[in-house]
């Protein structure tokens, strides 16, 4: 029996050891055939995945297609025939080669820059225009500044008699009526900037309220055009009519008080240029402020009520979802061009001042320098005639960049309030 059981388990032995290539073949097979199964299941869902971009790609495609046309249809709604007949006007007097369709479209593509180089030569070749066109008054003044030197050098001989005072106050009256043309030059140049302001602000009011109803809503819109016509107001009635003229008030009264060797008007000279300066901070406040209250209340309620009506497009069975991916779209698109619209505004309306802004601030600018390079050499008179000018000169750049400001903060506040 030992023996028998001993045989057995011989046999058994032999018998593993014969089927283990075969096992390990087995083996071999299902492991192949799992590695086939999960390669084609890999491949299926790498196919899938693919799919899925392309579809994707697609949509996408066809979003940015849906998108573009509508933003056209929407330019198409500015009218910009106005605005691009002012701005070709503008173009033949200050060499203004700007679009403001093309600037819009510029901003929605991304590719508007602005080569520094570009701006700099033409800041440099219109610095110096107010200049050239003046030269002919500063040859004369430097003539009359240099009597004033010689006069001044020799009063020693007649002082206290009556042929000094005359010989003064005949020299004197020809400074003042130079001084008074080259005064008129600058008064034209900031009257006809004035005018440029007024105009581009009516013919922005369309434009951006159009532009505003897109995105915002009609209260926003009926309160920017509100506000467009305020500045309007503002500039036309208390800018021009009523604070420029103060202006030659002052360099009229800093003329007589220089008449005379003791100051006799340096109050009311005072007087003037004081409530010029307050006037231009008061207005720029007060249209700040307003603008400010004003996208406090209008932008909140127009963004309820848009609120709620994507909501209950939303709700609409079958095509609630269609319409509410449409109807974002379109806030979205209006959006986009409100902004762009608005930037353009901004853009405009500095290049338009740009020249006006130079040339004022380079004749106050030479007039500064003359009344100090004069004051040791000749009369304190002289030089306060000259400081004078200078002085009217600064307080008409001001109320220029007040008419800028105006308008910037209002359409600036107005984009930054209705961003949503």
């Amino acid at each position: 029996m030992k023996g028998r059981g001993k045989r057995l388990c011989v046999r058994l032995v032999l018998l593993l050891i014969l089927m283990q290539p075969v096992c390990v073949q087995a083996a071999g097979a299902v492991q192949e055939t799992t590695r086939l199964q999960t390669s084609e299941v890999g491949q299926e869902a790498k196919a899938a995945q693919e799919a899925a971009y392309i579809q994707a790609a697609d949509a996408s495609a066809g979003m940015t297609e849906e998108t573009d046309q509508m933003t056209d249809e929407l330019l198409e709604e500015l009218e910009l025939d106005e605005m691009e007949r002012f701005l070709s006007e503008q173009q033949g007097e200050d060499d203004l080669n700007i679009s403001f369709g093309e600037l819009i479209k510029g901003f929605l593509s991304g590719e508007e820059t602005f080569d520094v180089s570009r701006i700099w030569s033409w800041v440099v070749a219109h610095c110096f225009s107010a200049v050239r066109q003046n030269k002919t008054y500063l040859i004369q003044m430097l003539i009359l500044l240099l009597a004033f030197a010689m006069l001044q050098g020799i009063s020693g001989i007649f002082a206290g008699s009556f042929l000094s005072e005359i010989s003064f106050l005949a020299v004197y009256f020809l400074f003042l009526y130079n001084a008074l043309r080259i005064f008129a030059s600058m008064q034209q140049i900031v009257y006809s900037c004035m005018d440029r302001v007024a105009e581009f602000t009516l013919l922005v009011q369309p434009v951006f309220c159009m532009a505003m109803i897109f995105s915002a809503g009609m209260r926003s819109a009926g309160l920017t055009y509100e506000m467009l016509l305020l500045v309007l107001y503002l500039v036309q009635n208390i800018l021009q009519k009523l604070l420029l003229p103060i202006v030659f008030l002052f360099l009229i009264t800093q003329f007589a008080n220089y008449a005379w060797k003791e100051e006799h008007f340096s109050n009311m000279a005072k007087l003037f240029e004081g409530a010029v300066t307050f006037s231009q901070k008061l207005l720029v406040t007060a249209v700040l402020g307003m603008n400010l209250i004003q996208g406090m209340v209008a932008p909140a309620v127009d963004q309820l009520k848009k609120t709620a009506a994507v909501r209950t497009i939303g709700v609409i069975p079958g095509l609630g979802g269609a319409m509410n991916a449409v109807s974002e779209m379109l806030l979205g698109t209006g959006l986009l061009i409100k902004n762009c619209v608005g930037a353009s505004v901004i853009v405009v309306l500095i290049l338009l001042c740009a020249k006006p802004l130079l040339e004022i601030g380079m004749l106050a600018l030479i007039y500064r320098v003359l009344a100090a390079l004069a004051e040791p050499v000749t009369d304190k008179r002289v030089s306060g005639v000259l400081d004078a000018l200078a002085r009217a000169g600064m307080l008409y750049l001001k109320l220029v960049v007040t008419a800028i400001l105006m308008l910037f903060l209002t359409v600036a506040v107005v984009c930054v309030a209705t961003h949503l």
